[in-house]
């Protein structure tokens, strides 16, 4: 089994084009906050795409010319400033933040977010009318988070009962995730400095820092259980992934490509956490404490099936028309289809990061989010595997800002958010073929022998 080969790091100096891109990406996100300010969805979203183009240049940047320590703290300097100035915007992009301050609340007085709608008359004391007017479906929907993100809630309030106190907790959140991720780029013998693919995404940026979405928690969590995973601790692997579980549930699809085969501290200690985390909201009240997920997931259109934007598609031009289930199923197997490839196709011990980030970017495709920061922690992958289809699917969902309005339909949008990153891995893969360099550029950064490690 080979072990993680160290790339050499080039002499020529990346940091002048780093200051450059990072003075670019500070001017166009101090202008997208004063477009998130006055509602300018689609100039915010138009200038969010402007800073992807400057950010795969200075990504290009760091994986020709990685550079040392000088070029890792500019890196991280200029991801400090961004999400700065993009914190100075208004939650004008969504309103979920204002759901984790109340649910917070109700935690630190010992009232179940499970079992109470926020429009109940018998929490009237605890409205304000910077938070409780702002609260998305407060008359007839419970809290759709799971036991772990209550933790994360109640830590925010404890920081600060309101929007200040949640940004606060996603900053720590994402300072653990890029803690990790250098950690792991580190074990591998890749150049530190590959941290910008998540530093400085615009995703992130406007997702995890500015609108204090809890998905900066799950990003944190499991990017600790990777890293705990190439340090070969399959246990403390098991717990983390138990808490990003628990603050949403999609990184268990990550775990086949983690589990060194039949070793049974993983999956033990997983269940082991979950269930502590989740017993004591099930022992008030049973299955309640799922909360408002299945309504929440109708609400989006799974259950009709136009809210997957395959059978949107098949729909839209008439060439089929199945039932949402019918596709549901078929995902489903297509993903546990994936997961057994990942865990038997490789030998007992052996780690390849190309099969985590495939789950990972799998599962967003056949789920068909509706909204960009279901696509952050795909941004963390990428600091390991920086597939240019991977980079364009997270920097494209912004546009899913855009709706229905202005002559948009889903078609358009499914286009760019799911059809776009197709082509590009359409092109990238005839490119290595046809192209000397393109092949040198893909070896040299996805090659799959410098991501093999050991488990």
């Amino acid at each position: 089994m080979r072990e993680p080969i160290a790339i050499p790091l080039e002499k020529e100096n990346s940091r002048p084009m780093l200051i450059a891109s990072a003075f670019l990406l500070a001017l166009m996100t101090a202008q997208a906050a004063v477009f998130v300010e006055h509602g300018q969805r689609g100039d915010f979203a138009a200038i969010s795409l402007t800073h992807g183009v400057v950010y795969f240049a200075a990504v290009a940047a760091v994986l020709r010319h990685p550079g040392g320590s000088r070029a890792l703290w500019i890196i991280l300097v200029a991801a400090v400033l961004l999400r700065m100035l993009a914190m100075t915007a208004p939650l004008n992009l969504s309103t979920d933040a204002f759901r984790y301050v109340w649910d917070g609340r109700l935690g630190w007085h010992d009232i179940s977010p499970y079992l109470h709608l926020p429009a109940d008359e018998r929490l009237a004391g605890l409205r304000d009318v910077a938070i409780y007017p702002h609260i998305n479906q407060k008359e007839h929907a419970v809290t759709i988070y799971p036991p772990a993100a209550q933790l994360i809630f109640m830590a925010g309030v404890a920081i600060g009962d309101g929007i200040g106190g949640m940004r606060a907790v996603m900053l720590i959140c994402e300072a653990v995730t890029v803690i990790a991720l250098i950690g792991w780029l580190r074990s591998a013998g890749l150049p530190p400095s590959r941290v910008l693919i998540y530093a400085w995404h615009p995703l992130p940026v406007w997702e995890f820092a500015s609108q204090a979405h809890v998905d900066a928690a799950a990003t944190a969590f499991l990017t600790l259980g990777i890293w705990a995973a190439v340090q070969r601790r399959q246990g403390l692997t098991g717990a983390l992934f138990a808490f990003a579980a628990l603050v949403k549930y999609f990184p268990l699809v990550l775990l086949a490509a983690l589990w060194r085969r039949w070793d049974w501290k993983l999956p033990v200690v997983l269940f082991a956490v979950m269930a502590a985390l989740y017993v004591p909201y099930l022992s008030e009240m049973g299955p309640g404490a799922f909360g408002f997920l299945g309504q929440h997931l109708d609400n989006e259109g799974y259950r009709a099936g136009w809210g997957f934007h395959v059978i949107w598609y098949l729909r839209d031009f008439n060439i089929a028309d199945p039932p949402g289930w019918h596709y549901a199923v078929t995902a489903l197997a297509a993903m546990l289809a994936l997961a057994a490839w990942a865990v038997f196709s490789r030998g007992r011990s052996e780690f390849r990061t190309e099969r985590l980030v495939l789950l990972g970017a799998a599962f967003v495709f056949l789920t068909s989010p509706h909204y960009p920061w279901y696509f952050g922690f795909l941004c963390a992958l990428a600091v390991r595997f920086p597939h240019p289809a991977l980079l364009t699917m997270t920097v494209a969902s912004v546009v899913l800002y855009l709706n229905v309005h202005n002559g948009l339909t889903w078609t358009h949008l499914y286009a760019v958010a799911y059809g776009a990153p197709l082509a590009v891995w359409g092109a990238w893969e005839a490119g290595i073929r046809l192209s000397p360099r393109l092949r040198r550029l893909n070896d040299r950064w996805l090659r799959p022998d410098v991501l093999k490690t050991r488990l």
